[in-house]
């Protein structure tokens, strides 16, 4: 008998494991803006450029969620209402960006275009 609560109790500590892993941890808006600043250092950013694309970030992320919440998490419904918004953070993005600045961005952002197909 305690065999069989020591499985089942395994069995429920894996499920529970594996479930909470397979979950994309997207953090707070804030969290997610400072991520991408984070991923933007190859850019050398000014501390003014930084704190108008974190301020951007933050925007982006607030609405992305204000979406995501009152579509339910409905992938297929928020895909159209989403792409308006990140069109509108990267051009708010490009305007703080110098000429060389915006090139490597753009790099960065087909490489995401990239990995995400590939996926």
């Amino acid at each position: 008998m305690k065999r069989l609560f020591i499985i089942f109790g395994l069995f429920l500590s894996f499920t529970t494991i594996a479930s909470a892993q397979g979950r994309m941890q997207m953090g707070t808006p804030e969290e997610r803006a400072t991520r991408q600043l984070s991923q933007l250092e190859s850019l050398k950013l000014s501390q003014e450029q930084k704190v108008k694309l974190a301020s951007v970030f933050l925007w982006s992320a607030t609405k992305v969620d204000s979406i995501r919440t009152s579509l339910n998490g409905d992938f297929e419904a928020m895909r159209p209402k989403m792409m308006p918004v990140q069109v509108e953070t990267n051009k708010m993005v490009n305007l703080i960006l110098n000429e060389e600045q915006k090139k490597a961005y753009e790099a960065i952002l087909e490489e995401r275009r990239s990995r995400m197909r590939n996926n």
